[in-house]
């Protein structure tokens, strides 16, 4: 699996737990204090986001960060 196929499933895997948890771009990118353009990137896979990031979106989303960062997509 390339680069851009590994960052596709892991915006995918934050829309899903994002849509679980009935939050916003908005809410999200408020949260990590960043701006909402940055965050729909990143669910778009156009995007590559630090550990930190994905740390505080374990965080947020209640997960282990392994839940996010695992390529296989499964809920």
């Amino acid at each position: 699996m390339d680069d851009k196929e590994l960052l596709k499933r892991l915006g995918l895997k934050l829309k899903i737990l994002r849509n679980l948890k009935n939050l916003s771009q908005d809410d999200i990118a408020d949260k990590l204090n960043i701006d909402k353009s940055y965050y729909s990137k990143l669910e778009r896979g156009l995007a590559n986001p630090t550990f930190l990031y994905l740390k505080h979106l374990s965080d947020i989303f209640e997960v282990n960060i392994t839940e996010i960062v695992d390529s296989n997509i499964s809920f």
